[in-house]
């Protein structure tokens, strides 16, 4: 029984430690940072397919179609699809300091955003983006 208390407070203090790191990126202000790849929606979405961990945590810039803006649990959010990879998205958690009123997107625009990548699990999931300066759109 006492092994087992060390295991728990051993992994506990692990996901602190991890979830605290996380938690520090996110909170970053990457508009000023270089993205470690440049990368089409399909890139993204085909890579992740081949690989779960195909740049997961890095920054990447992503450029794709956007189909859709929303505001989901109080956060601004872009969906963004390929023009060859239509059965899955890249789903972009905007940085809590842009708001739709700073803004000038239109759904079927090409866009590129820069963000965070968490994770895939059917799509491709961004967090901490903002509208990448190099977009020529913008």
């Amino acid at each position: 029984m006492l092994h087992f208390r060390y295991i728990l407070i051993l992994f506990t203090t692990s996901l602190v430690l991890v979830l605290h790191g996380c938690e520090d990126i996110l909170k970053k202000d990457i508009s000023a940072m270089d993205p470690i790849a440049e990368l089409s929606a399909d890139e993204l979405l085909f890579g992740l397919e081949e690989d779960e961990n195909f740049y997961k945590e890095e920054i990447l810039s992503v450029e794709g179609s956007l189909v859709e803006v929303n505001t989901k649990n109080g956060n601004l959010n872009f969906l963004m699809r390929g023009n060859t990879n239509q059965n899955h998205y890249v789903i972009c958690e905007m940085n809590h300091s842009i708001t739709l009123g700073n803004k000038d997107v239109s759904e079927g625009e090409t866009i590129v955003i820069k963000g965070i990548l968490k994770g895939y699990l059917n799509d491709a999931v961004l967090l901490n983006c903002v509208l990448d300066k190099t977009n020529k759109n913008e």
